[in-house]
């Protein structure tokens, strides 16, 4: 048999157009109202948390009653469930403007926090949001070698992935951005079948508290919701994928394609979808 006229490994799983990931900062009690909103609507987030400032009464926090700009960070010991299906990443120990330290500090403040996350969580934990967005070139050369994927910045950029410099991660817009807002953003992407790429929103849960908004969390985030050419994945999983996707191996004849990686990757052979699971080789024709 011929083999295909062109085989295409697929830019996200099943063939989908679009990738829409969110991540959300400090790790406080308002992350418990995103949480269930998202679980509720099919989205993921990605949770980025000071292990630090967490309570340690072994039992959920208490909110309370809260007037603006007061917080309340959650018990380490609601961490594991709260999070379950989402991705929970390193956001530092203490909060700390990463550029004001020498190189031990700054590593202190990631590779901490990495382990005692970890410890409530129990898995790998790779990637982190910078504290305040700040960060330089001598923060990022710390980063290297303490097994970061990825590291989220306040910077917006419309082709925000694959980044040049992973740990230098721009996102698509705040999740209060306007002219255009969120939703505006997504239906004009969605809109046009020709853009294919990652929506990426990032906030805090504090924002909807100060601004007295929270019906803003449904505004904003409902209608990226329920999509069926868009993969709703957390931040971890779009790099995974994107390594999975890059270690395929297609042979020069294009009868034989080989998965090296431990995912599933998707790739379309003369315009069909086929998937090759992890560890896998498969003929491309009959």
């Amino acid at each position: 048999m011929n083999p295909p006229a062109r085989v295409e490994i697929t830019r996200f799983p099943e063939g989908k157009r679009i990738a829409l990931t969110t991540s959300f900062d400090d790790g406080q009690t308002f992350d418990r109202r995103i949480v269930a909103a998202f679980n509720e609507w099919g989205l993921k987030a990605t949770f980025n948390i000071n292990s630090g400032k967490l309570q340690r009464t072994g039992k959920p926090a208490v909110e309370g009653p809260l007037g603006r700009g007061e917080r309340v960070y959650l018990d380490a010991s609601e961490i594991r469930e709260l999070f379950q299906g989402h991705e929970v990443a390193i956001h530092t120990v203490t909060h700390p403007w990463l550029e004001r330290l020498e190189a031990s500090q700054i590593a202190r403040e990631v590779l901490d926090d990495r382990i005692a996350l970890e410890d409530l969580v129990g898995y790998p934990v790779r990637g982190m949001a910078y504290p305040f967005g700040t960060y330089d070139d001598r923060v990022i050369a710390v980063l290297r070698g303490l097994g970061i994927v990825y590291s989220r910045t306040c910077r917006n950029d419309a082709n925000c992935f694959p980044p040049a410099d992973p740990l230098d991660w721009a996102t698509t817009a705040h999740q209060y951005a306007e002219n255009p807002s969120v939703p505006d953003r997504f239906a004009a992407v969605l809109g046009n079948p020709w853009w294919s790429g990652v929506f990426y929103i990032w906030g805090h849960g504090f924002e909807f508290h100060d601004r007295d908004d929270w019906a803003g969390l449904e505004r904003i985030f409902k209608p990226l919701s329920g999509h069926a050419d868009v993969w709703y994945c957390t931040n971890i999983e779009l790099f995974d994928y994107e390594e999975a996707r890059r270690r395929i191996i297609i042979s020069a004849n294009r009868k034989v394609a080989s998965n090296p990686s431990a995912l599933t990757v998707w790739l379309k052979v003369d315009g069909q979808l086929v998937a090759i699971r992890g560890g896998e080789s498969i003929a491309l024709c009959e």
